[in-house]
């Protein structure tokens, strides 16, 4: 979680950030160097944190301090590496939290079922096991995987969202695109999704709009954007992204899904299901109305920090 990766980020990434922590910059950064991009993020910050210029070390620890909060770290400057690796998993726990019920909601719609070939726990180990934020935890979720869900702690796992219709609809999306991953619908797939649909309270008539919807809007998505990646699609095409643009102002996406996992044609199946679900997580972290700006975008840095070698 140290500021120095900030210098190892890819292009697309400063560009994003930069534009993001300083919209009003006089000089146009498309054109700036990375060196110029990375200087203007961690001067940005800097004065988002203090009036006064602020050294790297310093700026560091309002960083750490703040995202501590966030994240309900606590905070140890007398020993940032310590501090810098509670944070990492603090913040790999709060994407788990996100991803569990999700990973439940995949259980139910068939293509994971519960029940793990060794070709399927290889493409769940595949994406897992790349993403820096989440390698700590792979045990346990590889155990979430294989474990039969009871439907009753799905239900009680899944009470929260039901109160939030939107967030709730977006999950039934959600799943409706990842059912529609390899091109077809399955009757388990259909029967899954309509016992979803009972868990989240949905009508037949919502749900019948909401998967009818879905699919206009996915292939629409494609066919408007042909080179597009299938969870950025899947992701588009359930609300998530727009969700996230209405409630923080704009879209973390573009950002979140560009170059960690290559263009979907080099992906299998499984895998675009599951990057999908990892992107998701992350906007619904984003999202949180409880977050500030500021909140928000030291989220993100520190997302995107934590998958930079």
């Amino acid at each position: 979680m140290r500021l120095f990766k900030v210098s190892k980020m890819p292009r697309q990434e400063l560009l994003f950030l930069a534009k993001l922590m300083a919209p009003s910059e006089v000089f146009p950064l498309e054109s700036s160097s990375n060196s110029i991009l990375e200087e203007t993020i961690i001067s940005s910050l800097g004065s988002m944190f203090s009036t006064e210029p602020l050294l790297i070390p310093e700026l560091e620890t309002f960083f750490f301090h703040r995202l501590s909060r966030i994240l309900q770290v606590k905070p140890q400057p007398d020993a940032l590496e310590d501090w810098s690796l509670a944070l990492d998993l603090a913040l790999g726990e709060r994407i788990l939290r996100e991803i569990q019920p999700l990973l439940q909601v995949l259980h139910l719609m068939g293509w994971a079922d519960g029940k793990l070939s060794s070709e399927e726990l290889e493409v769940y180990d595949a994406v897992f096991s790349r993403l820096n934020v989440l390698r700590p935890f792979r045990n346990r979720i590889i155990e979430i995987c294989t474990q039969p869900v009871p439907r009753a702690t799905i239900v009680a796992d899944l009470q929260q969202i039901t109160h939030h219709r939107e967030r709730a609809e977006q999950l039934l999306s959600f799943a409706w695109v990842v059912a529609m991953v390899d091109q077809e619908t399955h009757e388990e797939e259909i029967n899954a999704f309509h016992d979803l649909a009972d868990i989240l309270q949905f009508s037949r008539d919502q749900r019948r709009e909401i998967a009818e919807r879905t699919v206009v809007s996915l292939r629409r998505i494609k066919r408007e954007e042909p080179g597009i990646s299938g969870p950025e699609a899947a992701l588009r095409a359930s609300g998530a992204d727009s969700f996230v643009q209405r409630v923080a102002g704009l879209s973390f996406l573009p950002v979140l899904s560009r170059g960690r996992f290559g263009h979907s044609s080099s992906m299998p199946t499984g895998v675009e299901a599951l990057h999908s679900l990892t992107l998701f997580s992350k906007l619904c972290i984003l999202s949180g109305p409880e977050f500030s700006l500021l909140d928000r975008v030291v989220l993100l840095l520190a997302l995107l920090i934590v998958e930079t070698d």
